[in-house]
């Protein structure tokens, strides 16, 4: 198995761990330095007489060190695992200390303790007749609320319509930040989210009437569904309330839709940091399913993910999809790391412009709201254009050497428009060395927003989102 820095980032979550880590990684702070194919190990010279003992469970991966810190990984375990990215040839021993042996042991009986306590269980006890009375009028209660919030929603809504998209530009910062709060209080925080969105579309582009005018439309339908619930099937009844901001507990979602097991590699990760709060969103493909899943993980405080996911890894085992019309975010069960790719080879059943096209009409025609669909594509080149950067794609190329270049007049272009800056498509057009290759991305209906790319000829694979 071989680690890339990129990989090893994806497991510090802390901007601070990291940059100690980065610091310790350095051949000369470390003596005993070892690896097996599932644990790597080494000591840490620090302040104290006492080195400090590291170790890394590698099919986790988990962290282990004999220092006080409590954040996992600390600076040690962080510095060792760049380290083992950077230097791996460094990490020559093959026999694990006792110390490590007795960690690892330890976590293997712990594991399958976990796996004998999977079983199901028996339901918990009925309420008693009381509490089921209250929990139940609590529920009307807050069913009211929304409903009367739906109800000022579409109100609102169709005021702004009879006005004219004119007038919104007379409205003030709090004409949209109050309809927002109101919805908050009735307990409807999806809602309010769009609307908040609603006045930075505006002026954004020539075509930002058409937009907000688009988003207005998709939040007025959602609205008229939400107040028409009962006669919805049941994955529109929650798709809308998963839209309107009705959270589902994950144990809930896991007792009630039936898991999904395969092989599941992942495609790409994307994080993004508000404050202290860390969103990480990793897209997985199943090898016999060719699913496509969205997990979505939270890091407050530098802490771990709860699934230690790692770009182009691989990993057997279950994952639970919300349900909807449209189902793609998932729960991960138990997940067992089968390693990392070798040699990161181009995953399997890349499509075409015009199947990305079909395929997303299809989506959108069962989920008016969606905003982003997962396209594997195949075949495109990277081409800068007058106004960005666009993918394109030649049904009939005739110069071989330079496929886009062709003046042939029976060639013809497809150009799906990308969504990056020109740093990243420089970057990309390098990975492809001006030949076709395949690209992992986000489909928004106008553009692509690439997050990875794989070519024949030059690897690894290069995810762009850092770039």
């Amino acid at each position: 198995m071989t680690w890339t820095e990129e990989q090893a980032r994806a497991l510090i979550t802390d901007s601070g761990t990291l940059k100690r880590g980065q610091e310790l990684a350095a051949p000369a702070k470390w003596g005993n330095l070892g690896q097996t194919e599932t644990a790597a190990w080494g000591e840490c010279k620090g302040s104290g007489s006492k080195p400090y003992q590291t170790g890394i469970d590698l099919t986790a991966p988990a962290f282990k060190c004999s220092c006080p810190s409590r954040v996992f990984p600390c600076k040690h375990g962080a510095g060792l695992l760049l380290l083992l990215a950077r230097q791996p040839q460094l990490l020559s021993g093959t026999t694990p200390p006792t110390w490590l042996q007795e960690w690892l042991d330890k976590r293997q009986q712990t594991q399958e303790k976990q796996v004998a306590k999977a079983e199901p269980t028996a339901a918990p006890a009925t309420d008693s007749g009381a509490a089921e009375a209250a929990r139940q009028k609590r529920e009307a209660q807050r069913q009211t609320r929304m409903q009367r919030g739906a109800q000022e929603l579409e109100t609102w809504l169709a005021d702004i319509m009879r006005a004219g998209l004119a007038a919104t530009d007379q409205q003030p910062r709090t004409f949209w930040e109050n309809q927002a709060a109101r919805l908050v209080d009735n307990q409807l925080p999806g809602l309010a989210t769009v609307v908040r969105e609603l006045p930075t579309l505006r002026h954004q582009g020539p075509d930002w009437p058409a937009r907000l005018l688009a988003r207005l439309g998709e939040l007025y339908l959602l609205v008229r569904a939400f107040l028409r619930l009962p006669e919805l099937s049941e994955e529109a009844r929650q798709e809308v309330l998963q839209q309107v901001g009705v959270n589902l507990k994950k144990e809930d979602v896991q007792a009630t839709q039936p898991p999904v097991a395969d092989e599941w590699r992942v495609l790409a990760q994307t994080t993004t940091e508000e404050e202290r709060l860390t969103v990480r969103r990793s897209w997985l493909r199943g090898h016999q399913t060719e699913r496509f899943a969205l997990v979505v993980e939270f890091s407050f405080g530098g802490q771990a993910f709860a699934t230690p996911l790692l770009p182009d890894g691989s990993y057997t085992g279950e994952l639970t999809f919300y349900p909807g019309l449209l189902p793609l975010r998932a729960i991960p069960g138990q997940l067992t790391f089968l390693g990392i790719q070798p040699g990161n080879p181009i995953p399997d059943g890349g499509i075409g412009p015009d199947q990305l096209l079909t395929e997303y009409a299809d989506a959108l025609s069962r989920l008016p709201w969606l905003r982003e669909w997962p396209a594997l594509l195949k075949g495109g080149v990277p081409t800068p254009v007058v106004d960005g950067w666009v993918l394109r794609f030649s049904s009939a190329p005739t110069n071989v050497e330079n496929p886009v270049d062709s003046t042939s007049p029976e060639q013809h272009f497809t150009d799906l428009p990308l969504l990056c800056d020109d740093l990243s498509g420089w970057e990309l057009r390098a990975i492809s060395g001006g030949q076709p290759l395949t690209v992992f991305g986000e489909w928004t209906g106008q553009v692509l927003r690439p997050l990875v790319g794989w070519n024949t000829v030059v690897e690894p694979a290069k995810s762009l989102v850092d770039a």
